[in-house]
């Protein structure tokens, strides 16, 4: 009988132990972050297998695993900002289907693709974060950004990596591309991250995809500080230049205003050129002697 009590009194202590560990509110989370989501918004699994949970918290207890290019709704505002993979992300309830039963629970917004692309064949191209590289600096750390190709099946084709700069930038979005004339390229992903704000730059990032692999190509950048100065990058391929296949070029244009005390603002720019030769695996800049 004494055995009896003892284990009913430690079953009560361990869940009211684990009621205590777990916050009864759940804390509302008002930050703008990349992801952008939604109340009944879909959403992409990114996360090679990510896990949901009856809570919004790494505390909560886990009910199902998902794998990437799982489609998930957006069911809920985001709650508890939580610091995962050394960045910050709300949670959101969402619901998914297993099999022919719709389920619901919590997942961390970081497990979920940025952005997502879907081509004529039916695969699937998605991006999203990794972790962040240095974390010194809040607003410029580097981040790891990653990106999966996956078949009509789910099945991962194709991975790679990029480092980017978070910066203060509300946006972003990917384009699939035809291969722009290159050889060797079926096609290209483009990634951009955007900024409206002054003196934060704007930035695309390109990979070319073989079928079987990821292959870096040139990015651009573009940034404004307040009318007083800009920069400005243009790539062109070979089937926009028409000029030599294995030619890409990069043309930059930096501007500064003449007197930013005038009523209509005038320019001083300079131009440059810069030129990439591709022999189907690698973008080389030549370098030219003047």
């Amino acid at each position: 009988m004494f055995k009896q009590m003892f284990a009913a009194l430690l079953i009560i202590f361990s869940v009211s132990l684990q009621a205590q560990e777990r916050p009864a509110a759940y804390a509302v989370d008002k930050e703008l972050n990349l992801w952008n989501k939604n109340i009944n918004d879909t959403a992409c699994v990114f996360a090679d297998i990510a896990y949901i949970r009856d809570y919004p918290g790494l505390n909560g207890a886990l009910l199902d695993s998902l794998n990437a290019g799982t489609k998930v709704i957006i069911k809920s505002e985001a709650y508890n900002n939580t610091l995962i993979k050394d960045f910050h992300a709300p949670w959101h309830k969402v619901e998914y289907t297993i099999g022919k039963q719709k389920r619901s629970g919590f997942i961390w917004l970081g497990l979920l693709a940025l952005g997502t692309n879907t081509d004529k064949e039916g695969k699937l191209w998605m991006y999203g974060f990794n972790k962040y590289l240095n974390r010194s600096n809040d607003e410029a750390h580097l981040s790891l950004c990653e990106i999966k190709v996956l078949d009509a099946s789910s099945h991962l084709i194709g991975r790679t990596s990029i480092l980017i700069t978070k910066g203060d930038r509300p946006s972003t979005s990917g384009k699939i591309m035809d291969n722009m004339g290159l050889a060797g390229l079926q096609s290209i992903y483009r990634i951009g991250f955007f900024s409206e704000s002054c003196g934060v730059p704007t930035d695309h990032y390109y990979l070319g995809w073989t079928g079987s692999e990821f292959l870096p190509l040139p990015g651009k950048t573009n940034v404004s500080d307040a009318g007083v100065s800009y920069y400005e990058e243009k790539l062109l391929f070979p089937s926009e230049h028409g000029l030599d296949p294995s030619l890409i070029i990069k043309d930059i244009i930096e501007g500064e205003v003449i007197d930013p005390d005038q009523k209509e603002l005038t320019y001083k720019e300079s131009k440059k050129r810069v030129k990439y030769i591709w022999n189907g695996k690698i973008a080389s800049e030549i370098i030219e002697m003047k």
